[in-house]
């Protein structure tokens, strides 16, 4: 039986070429992944729950061990200056004025370094996501 064109009674109209569904992708979970998708998705349909998560959700790169050694040596410096803050409560800040500035100089030097690592690699992203 052909399909008739013009006159189609009872029949859905055609979706434009925009809102048709492509091919689908294939994704395997385990059964705890796809209870716990479940019940994030509660009412709504499994299948559009996905699909919305996946087209609306950040995704981040892991973190690079360049990267991580730059956080642990924040984390460091940020562990002294916890430290020159206590001290200069007790005794008062001139007598960790230097240490502080110190301090202050590691932290600028490892937040540059971190950005400039971190930029380039916020940058690439950006062009992939834009193709």
């Amino acid at each position: 039986m052909t399909k008739h064109l013009i006159n189609n009674p009872g029949g859905r109209k055609p979706l434009p070429e925009d809102e048709k569904y492509g091919t689908p992708i294939p994704v395997r979970y385990t059964m705890k992944q796809r209870k716990r998708l479940g019940r994030k998705a509660g009412d709504i349909p499994l299948s559009v729950y996905i699909r919305e998560a996946s087209l609306h959700a950040i995704v981040r790169q892991p973190v690079s061990k360049e990267l991580m050694k730059e956080i642990r040596d924040l984390n460091n410096l940020g562990t002294n200056v916890n430290y020159l803050a206590k001290t200069a409560r007790t005794y008062g800040f001139t007598s960790i004025a230097t240490k502080a500035e110190e301090a202050a100089d590691g932290i600028c030097q490892v937040l540059h370094e971190a950005r400039t690592k971190i930029k380039p690699k916020e940058e690439e992203n950006s062009a992939l996501l834009s193709n």
